[in-house]
């Protein structure tokens, strides 16, 4: 929706391209992503704590080429980056990828919003704002070419989420939610099941159980899973 009927639109590719090293006109960092368009929200580059390769760039900081002013820094996150995979950087952007945003929250780093809510690229995003998601994506290749940071393509087996009305291509964005704190009752369960309170049957899923409850998160109540969805938010009297 938005886009021009008459275009169509590469998906299942990997695109790579450089960051430039702070003070450096040689030394840089290659990352890849399978949303070129996403670029324009990052705000960090990851790499393993252990690779070799990057130990000299710890803590140092990389220009982005579009966005005036902003610093990438080079953080180590053990969690996230193999660094058997690819070149063994990873581009961080929190407001667009859970995994970003789970290193983002593990690092402090900022969240920045660069879709607006009818798909198009918001107003944070210079030359590219308000274009259609991806036309952002072809213009932000051919810009990368220009400045000499592309890197190159390959084919990339990938899922693709679509959404169940519409059939449009799924964005994660950040969005407020409602939770509820579970780890109270979380405990409750489980020290139920371990002190013979409840009884599992067969026991081969206390494993299962055990897994779930001790690694409890908060419960969102306010998911977008379909129109009218009620928050499960009552005024007891």
């Amino acid at each position: 929706p938005g886009h021009p009927k008459d275009k169509t639109y590469v998906f299942g590719v990997i695109w790579s391209f450089a960051y430039k090293l702070e003070g450096s006109s040689d030394e840089e960092i290659v990352v890849a992503t399978t949303r070129p368009e996403t670029m324009l929200g990052d705000v960090a580059v990851a790499v393993h704590p252990d690779d070799p390769r990057y130990k000299h760039l710890h803590g140092r900081h990389f220009v982005h080429p579009f966005v005036e002013g902003r610093k990438l820094k080079l953080i180590t996150d053990a969690t996230l980056v193999d660094m058997n995979f690819g070149t063994g950087a990873v581009k961080i952007t929190p407001a667009h990828d859970p995994n970003d945003f789970a290193a983002g929250r593990r690092h402090g780093l900022p969240e920045i919003t660069v879709f607006t809510e009818e798909g198009k690229m918001a107003d944070n995003c210079g030359q590219f704002s308000g274009m259609m998601r991806f036309e952002a994506r072809v213009e932000v290749v051919t810009a990368l070419k220009k400045l000499g940071l592309y890197r190159g393509e390959a084919e990339n087996r990938m899922r693709l989420g679509r959404c169940s009305r519409t059939n449009d291509v799924i964005e994660p964005m950040l969005k407020p939610q409602w939770w509820v704190d579970c780890s109270r009752m979380a405990k409750r369960a489980a020290d139920a099941v371990r002190h013979g309170e409840l009884k599992i049957i067969p026991e081969e899923h206390n494993k299962t159980w055990f897994r779930w409850l001790d690694n409890i998160r908060d419960w969102c109540v306010s998911r977008q899973l379909w129109w009218g969805h009620r928050i499960p938010a009552y005024d007891v009297k």
